[in-house]
């Protein structure tokens, strides 16, 4: 049997980042996915990159925010350093308010961002028209624009640093689910379905399903599982500027570069069933977006889906170890994405070393035990 430096249970573009920055490190890495490829939180996102995260106010978002940063500047370069494009795509982010109450919370929010270095500028409602005659301005009352903040394709994440592993002969094996985890005398034993592997080290990264393996040699990352519903256009002629999201509905619209227009709005209740989609959704979704942007009043939607967000109490990821050996990646809540390069980056180079990167030290899941 060969024993390898590192297994990753995860086979989402956090597992996959995480291997394919051990493997260009010279680390004798496998990486197991359950199912097939981005059939869980990757691949149900929408893609927003964004440095201006506004959660866990209070409970160190600084250290998220700095976090965030890192992994949108190395986003900017992942196509050209794998050679697979990800659709990464520098278009911007405005935060919309439509009424006073939102306004207040973007206020607030920007003198926050600002002493972080990541403030955007302040615009009207009419501004935004004017910038982008698309929107309806009257509507708005104004917002906040950053130019700095992107998108990109989570397939294309996905896949970029698939192909990178597999470049460098790494085994990645996809509908090869890990169900038990064991500590051994000198590392960790995997027993998946298709047989038994061996490892010094073991990096759990499966979401708000980490708990299963993690459970089994002791150990626990709290965590609830929201769920948002998503959907998707048939493609229109690409007309976008900047996504679009508002924070007191939790709505987010975002056009692909095929010309799809991707968008979200509020939370179903919590729990794992992702087979329920509700009309209701869609129609608040509708509404929203053609009283912002009366252009897709027309607009047919093809696809509704269903994601899952792993958020922790502090809403903040557990990312590090929990003792030698024994690493975990998640609660990556649905601002994960935009972390996932550096989170690769930082936690591969903490596995070599054998030294906490004081980045990733804030986020320790050693805090919730």
């Amino acid at each position: 049997m060969t024993k390898y430096n590192t297994i990753i249970i995860g086979g989402g573009a956090t597992g996959l980042s995480i291997g394919y920055h051990l493997k260009k490190k010279g680390n004798n890495v496998l990486v197991l996915e359950g199912d097939y490829w981005n059939a869980g939180s990757t691949g149900r996102n929408l893609g927003v990159l964004k440095a201006r995260i506004p959660y866990a106010i209070g409970n160190g978002n600084e250290d998220l925010v700095k976090l965030a940063q890192q992994g949108l500047k190395l986003h900017g370069s992942l196509s050209s350093s794998t050679g697979i494009n990800t659709f990464y795509r520098k278009g911007g982010l405005v935060f919309i308010a439509k009424t006073e109450e939102d306004m207040q919370e973007l206020d607030k929010l920007h003198e926050h961002f600002k002493k972080l270095g990541v403030a955007g500028k302040k615009l009207t409602g009419t501004e935004m028209q004017s910038k982008w005659p698309y929107i309806n301005g009257k509507n708005l009352i104004g917002g906040y624009c950053s130019s700095q903040e992107a998108n990109a394709h989570p397939f294309g994440l996905v896949w970029a640093y698939l192909e990178g592993l597999k470049k460098m002969n790494a085994p990645v094996k996809k509908q090869n689910k890990a169900k038990i985890l064991k500590k051994t005398s000198d590392g960790f034993t995997v027993e998946a379905e298709d047989g038994e592997y061996e490892a010094d080290n073991v990096v759990v990264a499966c979401a708000e399903r980490s708990n299963e393996l993690l459970e089994q040699v002791g150990y626990t990352v709290p965590m609830k599982p929201l769920r948002k519903e998503v959907c998707i256009s048939e493609p229109m002629r690409p007309f976008f500027g900047p996504s679009l999201e508002r924070l007191s509905n939790h709505y987010q619209i975002v056009q692909t570069m095929r010309g799809e227009i991707m968008g979200t709005i509020n939370w179903l209740e919590p729990g794992y069933d992702l087979n329920e989609n509700t009309p209701g959704s869609l129609n608040r979704f509708a509404n929203e977006t053609v009283s912002i942007m009366p252009t897709t009043k027309h607009l047919r939607i093809i696809r509704q889906w269903t994601g899952i967000c792993d958020v922790t109490p502090d809403e903040k990821p557990a990312i590090g170890d929990f003792e030698d050996g024994l690493y975990v990646a998640c609660g990556l809540y649905d601002y994960g994405i935009t972390l996932i390069p550096a989170i690769g980056k930082l936690l591969a180079n903490a596995i070599i070393t054998g030294k906490e990167d004081g980045m990733l030290k804030p986020f320790t899941p050693k805090r919730f035990q």
